[in-house]
């Protein structure tokens, strides 16, 4: 059996990243601005992060707290480098709420020019970003209040039709707002910013961002497919649906495959210039349908991802 000792013999020799040292110090030194700090406040930090396992965990720990709970480390976690990238995603607000039978988790997050790259002179940016993130900050706002406004008006007819507290206790009503960075490089930035609401049944509605950050403009599928992007997109669309379809027993697309005789509903058409898409990690567009939009509900949300053609 390995003794105490050796296991601490572990830790102290575990090497720590240069990185995570200075983000370390910096952060210290931000949150402390104004007062005295002395050198060894710094290398004690490093020796806890040491005894608290690897490295890569109490960073992990150090940004979960520290993005919650302070402004200026959120800001300096903000500043650890994507390489290239004009901006970075930080969330600015996050809270969670529950009370009387309904339970809301928020994180709303902003986007933040990187001024090394793209310069404080840049207004045209400032006003492009600062459009995206006020649009996003209104979207949860009205989201949240509505849901909650739906909820009371459900309570009060529940009771006055004749509903028991015992009943009302079995009631739930769950809204998350959340959001990912699909991919971020250079001057693209996609993101996705995700509402659910788990009530009398699932709700959700999904919003893209595909920024083109050194333009000032939203992505299209054409800036990314080339003028063919329609036939591209379709074409590849519907073989993976019929891939879908007969490879899995209750995969059920509207008018493809097991659904191909179903004329009361009309299934996919075309994309166009309105389709819902996102970028992932390899560059490639995901195009994006919401529930009973190309398939029955418990399909829930489709994504197809298209290969960009050879450049």
């Amino acid at each position: 059996m390995r003794k105490p000792e050796d296991g601490k013999k572990v830790y102290d020799n575990i090497e720590i990243p240069e990185e995570l040292n200075n983000v370390v110090k910096d952060a210290i030194h931000s949150m402390d601005k104004g007062k005295s700090i002395k050198k060894h406040r710094t290398h004690n930090a490093v020796r806890i992060f040491r005894y608290c396992g690897t490295a890569a965990a109490a960073l992990l720990v150090c940004m979960t707290i520290g993005l919650n709970t302070n402004e200026v480390f959120a800001r300096e976690m903000g500043e650890l480098p994507i390489i290239g990238s004009l901006a970075r995603v930080l969330t600015i607000r996050s809270y969670h709420e529950k009370d009387e039978g309904h339970d809301i988790t928020v994180n709303v997050p902003e986007i933040q020019l990187d001024e090394t790259q793209t310069g404080d002179a840049d207004a045209g940016k400032e006003t492009f970003v600062g459009d995206i993130n006020q649009e996003i900050q209104t979207i949860v706002d009205d989201y949240v209040a509505d849901a909650k406004q739906k909820f009371a008006e459900y309570k009060e007819a529940f009771f006055a039709t004749g509903g028991t507290e015992e009943e009302w206790g079995n009631r739930d009503i769950a809204v998350n707002v959340d959001y990912e960075v699909k991919y971020q490089q250079g001057n693209i930035l996609s993101m996705v910013l995700i509402t659910d609401e788990a009530w009398v049944s699932a709700y959700g509605v999904r919003y893209y961002y595909n920024l083109d950050l050194a333009r000032n403009r939203q992505l299209t599928l054409q800036d990314l497919l080339g003028d063919n992007y329609v036939e591209i997109a379709n074409e590849s669309i519907i073989r993976q649906m019929k891939e879908r379809d007969a490879a899995d027993e209750n995969a059920v697309y509207w008018g493809i495959g097991k659904a191909a005789d179903d004329g009361m509903i009309d299934g996919f058409q075309t994309v166009d210039e309105n389709t819902s898409f996102y970028i992932n990690a390899d560059g490639n567009p995901v195009v994006c349908f919401e529930k009973y939009e190309v398939a029955p509900g418990y399909m829930g949300f489709q994504e197809f991802e298209i290969q960009k053609p050879a450049q």
